[in-house]
């Protein structure tokens, strides 16, 4: 029968995102945003397919920005903000306010042939690479 040390058990969840939890203030490596903005990102030899879930996000509030082989996406989440007078909350595990979510892919990318598509919650962005530039002969003086 295994031993079950309770200490470990009570603090190891708390433990193994400490690192992260401490560092976040002063490196500014840690965002919530990014428990907030889940993506998957798929690579195909002309582009990268992202796929971001927002739900409770306005089309007009979503900003998605190229900058070489970076995207960013910001958007404003209300899920219900505010409440009646004559009411309130209980229980609010649902996040409301600002969230953006940056990611440094592996090429290149081309803005003017990227796309970007929000459906029912789920941001598609394709995102072209930039084709290579062919070689240019000059001329020595």
């Amino acid at each position: 029968m295994a031993e079950i040390n309770f200490a470990e058990s009570l603090f190891k969840p708390w433990l193994r995102d400490f690192p992260r939890l401490w560092m976040s203030p002063l490196s500014g490596s840690f965002s919530a945003s990014s428990d907030v903005v889940k993506v998957d990102v798929r690579e195909q030899p002309e582009m990268f397919l992202l796929e971001a879930e927002l739900s409770g996000v306005k089309k007009d509030s979503l900003k998605v920005s190229i900058d070489g082989s970076r995207v960013t996406i910001a958007a404003e989440i209300r899920n219900g903000a505010g409440l009646p007078k004559d009411e309130r909350l209980i229980r609010g595990e649902r996040h409301v306010g600002h969230v953006e979510r940056t990611l440094d892919l592996e090429a290149m990318l081309d803005p003017s042939r990227s796309t970007a598509h929000y459906e029912d919650g789920l941001l598609t962005l394709l995102l072209y690479k930039q084709c290579a530039s062919e070689a240019t002969q000059i001329t020595v003086n």
